[in-house]
């Protein structure tokens, strides 16, 4: 009845996500000649041009954008059909996509990955860490996204996991050697590990009642990830400006303790965030609930075994 592939429209929606045959391929591992292929037999087949090929890659057509839309539901439609089959169906296999922030994916999606994983020995994973300001981007494709912060408007489902504050921490050797600490303005010059996000240094906004005030320590480590800025922390090297619950293990074990404790940041949501036609598929929601229903046992403990020296 058709002389194209459903493969040809996967990639075609590939190639219309990156914008470039190039960067579809390398983001995907698909050869080149295999994404052309399908963009050519698919053309072919239309009798209608999708892209305009420009020097700098691709850009849709008005018939290619029309094509996408009806491309996606056509995909959705496949995984709601699978998803039926497979609810159907005592095993629960296949693989799930997730994706989440860099900041915190690594603590929590380990955790609900490997949970999940024990009891669904024939589902596989494909977990993504990528920067907040590109999850959105269009050119990722999930079926789950952890996202930090207040969830964007889209049509995408969100469930809310909780609310989380940050504080300024540190090793208690070093805050010892600090004394008494009596606002904020108190850890100016003291050496820190600042996160930068795209570039930018975050604040360290801090507020105590109707109280404001902005942290400025100096930066001894200019570090891209929580994970760095809490190692500097923990090793007494440097305070740092990280959230309650990444330091809710070293806080316990002694390893790290809160400066101006009464000082919080404002609260931020942490959400997993779906696409509506995907909601019933029994591969996401095995580890939606599991996120849900054991959050904050996950973030109580980073989960793996720990060394003693």
């Amino acid at each position: 009845m058709f002389s194209y592939e459903l493969k040809d429209i996967h990639g075609f929606l590939l190639l219309a996500r990156c914008g470039s045959i190039s960067r579809a391929a390398a983001a995907h591992g698909i050869p080149k000649a295999t994404l052309s292929h399908h963009l050519s037999r698919l053309e072919d087949a239309l009798k209608v041009e999708l892209f305009l090929r420009k020097p700098r890659g691709l850009e849709l057509t008005e018939a290619g954008r029309e094509y996408q839309q009806h491309c996606r539901a056509i995909l959705d439609s496949c995984e709601a059909a699978a998803s039926a089959a497979q609810s159907a169906h005592s095993r629960v296999e296949g693989r799930v996509r997730i994706v989440a922030s860099g900041e915190f994916g690594t603590t929590l999606l380990g955790a609900a990955a490997h949970r999940v994983a024990l009891q669904n020995p024939h589902l596989d994973f494909d977990l993504r860490m990528t920067p907040n300001d590109t999850l959105l981007s269009g050119q990722i494709d999930f079926d789950c996204m952890l996202y930090v912060g207040k969830p964007p408007d889209s049509a995408l489902l969100c469930r809310k996991l909780t609310d989380v504050a940050s504080g300024v921490y540190a090793a208690p050797s070093l805050a010892a050697s600090f004394g008494g600490l009596a606002g904020p303005e108190d850890l100016q010059g003291l050496p820190g590990a600042v996160y930068h996000r795209s570039g930018v240094a975050e604040a360290w906004a801090l507020q105590r009642g109707r109280a404001q005030a902005i942290a400025r320590p100096y930066e001894r480590y200019r570090v891209n990830e929580y994970w760095m800025a809490k190692y500097f922390a923990v090793e007494g090297s440097a305070i740092a400006y990280l959230p309650d619950f990444f330091v809710t293990y070293e806080v316990q074990s002694g390893s790290l303790v809160p400066l101006l404790p009464e000082w919080r940041s404002k609260k931020t949501a942490i959400s997993l965030l779906y696409p509506k036609q995907r909601h019933r598929n029994p591969r996401l929601t095995g580890l939606i609930d599991t996120l849900c229903v054991n959050f904050h046992e996950f973030i109580a403990h980073p989960r793996y075994a720990l060394v003693k020296r």
